[in-house]
């Protein structure tokens, strides 16, 4: 059973954007002075100065995540955002491995680099499956 790339793309550009609001959600909820872990990695901040980063970066995190929910209307012609979303995932594993591994660390920093790695990778298998798919209607077209 073949699965058609604009249905996978669609559950992709759903799963993103979920995974995005909740993340969007429990940032808002960081600024909001609640001293709950970062789920991406379980770190967890304090301060006037963490709020003010964490209410930004969440700001950020609520237009992808709305980037992300347009895509899944057009998930063939808008395919290239889950490739932006994955390069984006590869660069923060990268950033907090080479810069804040020495703060973070720990079971929440381990979930979540395997999550966003996982995500990563899925979200290019599948814009490269999206390509494959276009490139045989190519093919066979006249």
């Amino acid at each position: 059973m073949k699965i058609a790339s604009n249905q996978l793309l669609r559950l992709m550009f759903i799963i993103g954007a979920t995974v995005d609001g909740a993340i969007a959600i429990s940032w808002f909820l960081i600024a909001s002075g609640l001293g709950i872990p970062n789920i991406l990695n379980g770190h967890v901040g304090t301060g006037s100065d963490y709020q003010l980063a964490m209410f930004i970066a969440a700001m950020f995190m609520a237009g992808w995540t709305a980037v992300l929910a347009w895509g899944a209307l057009k998930p063939m012609d808008r395919r290239g955002l889950l490739l932006i979303t994955s390069v984006l995932l590869l660069l923060s594993v990268i950033v907090e491995l080479v810069f804040f591994q020495d703060m973070l660390g720990g079971v929440g920093f381990l979930f979540g680099m395997t999550k966003r790695t996982l995500l990563c990778v899925l979200f290019a298998a599948i814009y490269f499956y999206s390509l494959r798919d276009i490139e045989s209607n190519c093919a066979t077209s006249p």
